[in-house]
């Protein structure tokens, strides 16, 4: 799996903010999977070995917090408004598994808490007209989280990312009530530290429709897929790990309402299922999320 989470931010969150000013959004969001996905889509790891028929259970959770701290500026470049935005993040998590081989079972646990990775966007550009916005951005992923080769309390993933995305938006209306939302997302991974592991290249869809039902209240329906396109890079030495040439991907639906108590603040809760995947971890998003502005969005 890379850093890009698809699907927890809302659905319009995606855009560079309209007006210049400063923007604080804090992304709270929960991950809960009870199953590992292998290469073959196959839900529960069952396989054969010398000792006889192994079974594999596995229960992954993780409270993520990610606040963001977005600068939307006046300057323009190439007639494209320009801001920036810094986002660290707190994670909290647990992972159990249970391995079942002959009858005999074993049991482990790993929690932890902390500061995870960080990730910095110093060029997003956003070009606005009556009925779209189109966005682009360029950012990194920092190492600023915990991570040790073999421990299982790690919280960051031990290696640097370089993001690439666009996203567009068509709005149905001249209120921009009804809108369209698209966008991509290509991660290029560094080495991990420790291992050797170089991840492979992932790609992210994500897209969406919203319908504001009066000037505070939005609900709307998303969903988004999720590619590894490249295999891992590994040493020979770990080329016995389980589903070596495996690509991971993963394909979700969801739903989402969020009102805006005043109009400077914001608050969404959003529900995003992941119904398909292969060779990572499959469950479900619950994502509660908040923006305060520092200037009136209507």
């Amino acid at each position: 799996m890379g850093h890009y989470a698809p699907g927890v931010v809302s659905i319009r969150d995606l855009a560079v903010p309209p007006v210049p000013g400063f923007f604080y959004a804090q992304y709270n969001a929960y991950y809960q999977a009870d199953r590992y996905v292998d290469g073959d889509g196959n839900k529960r790891l069952n396989f054969e070995s010398e000792g006889g028929e192994v079974k594999l259970d596995t229960d992954v959770d993780v409270l993520a917090i990610a606040p963001v701290f977005l600068w939307s500026t006046s300057k323009k470049i190439m007639g494209a408004n320009y801001a920036f935005y810094v986002a660290p993040n707190l994670s909290k998590s647990s992972v159990s598994a249970k391995l079942s081989v002959l009858g005999q079972v074993g049991k482990a646990k790993d929690d932890a808490f902390g500061l995870g990775d960080t990730f910095v966007q110093p060029i997003w550009l956003g070009w606005q007209g009556e009925h779209y916005d189109f966005a682009l951005g360029a950012g990194v992923y920092l190492p600023t989280g915990k991570y040790d080769a073999g421990e299982g309390d790690n919280i960051g993933l031990g290696f640097w990312t370089g993001q690439l995305q666009s996203s567009a938006y068509w709005y149905l209306d001249e209120a921009r009530a009804s809108a369209l939302e698209f966008a991509v997302t290509y991660e290029f991974h560094g080495e991990q530290e420790d291992t050797g592991i170089t991840p492979g290249d992932h790609v992210s869809l994500e897209y969406g429709f919203s319908q504001y039902l009066s000037e505070r209240f939005e609900v709307g329906i998303s969903g988004y897929s999720q590619w590894q396109i490249e295999r891992d890079k590994r040493p020979m030495m770990t080329e016995l790990a389980l589903d070596p040439n495996a690509k991971g991907e993963v394909h979700a639906l969801g739903v989402q309402a969020d009102y805006w108590f005043s109009p400077r603040f914001n608050l969404s809760l959003r529900y995003m299922n992941e119904y398909k995947g292969k060779a990572r971890f499959q469950g479900d998003w619950i994502a509660l999320n908040f923006i305060w502005t520092s200037v009136p969005m209507f």
